[in-house]
């Protein structure tokens, strides 16, 4: 049986990790890369290399970008419903009935401009903000990435184009300021919200 223990002793350990300094680190093309170095007591500096994290920071804005989105649809949605109503219609009926028999009142003209409206939630500015901030928070801040997604918006938009044979004047706008806007963030202007 073990009566006491004796003679243990500890050597004090210093860590020392830093950063080295810009234009001393290594990078890779994307500068994802940090090398830190780390020594303990009179030992060998020993380097590692760590990508850096994502940013948590653009899983929130896809969130956020997403509710902003359904309440968006949620309004257009309901504007309709208001308005077909108003003209005796349900969602039933609309399944047998020819529209040609529908009108669209001036309430619900009203209620459309001014969701279109500069300051409304579906108007030029409002929505190219929103497109830009999800490309940007799907790049993961990657500005090497600007062709690509302006790329993938000129699809979306030209698509969009070819199935109502020509985009309304709010479009038009909308994808006169997402472009101006990437060119923005590209330039370092603009960063996310």
């Amino acid at each position: 049986m073990i009566k006491s223990v004796n003679g243990i002793q500890q050597a004090p350990m210093t860590q020392q990790v830093h950063r080295k300094e810009k234009g001393k680190e290594k990078k890779t093309p994307a500068n994802k890369e940090v090398q830190v170095e780390a020594a303990a007591n009179d030992q060998q500096v020993k380097k590692v290399t760590y990508d850096k994290p994502k940013e948590a920071s653009h899983e929130k804005t896809i969130a956020a970008l997403k509710k902003e989105s359904e309440k968006a649809y949620q309004q257009l949605r309901q504007l309709v419903e208001q308005l077909l109503k108003r003209q005796g219609y349900s969602w039933d009926k609309i399944k047998e009935k020819d529209f040609d028999e529908l009108q669209i009142d001036s309430q619900a003209i009203e209620e459309a401009e001014a969701l279109i409206a500069e300051d409304g939630l579906l108007g030029a500015e409002k929505t190219s903000e929103r497109i830009v901030q999800f490309a940007i928070a799907i790049s993961g801040g990657d500005k090497s990435k600007l062709e690509e997604l302006k790329a993938a918006i000129d699809k979306g938009f030209k698509e969009v184009e070819n199935m109502l044979g020509g985009l309304p004047e709010v479009s038009q706008k909308t994808y006169q300021l997402v472009m101006e806007k990437l060119e923005q963030w590209y330039e370092g202007d603009q960063e996310i919200e």
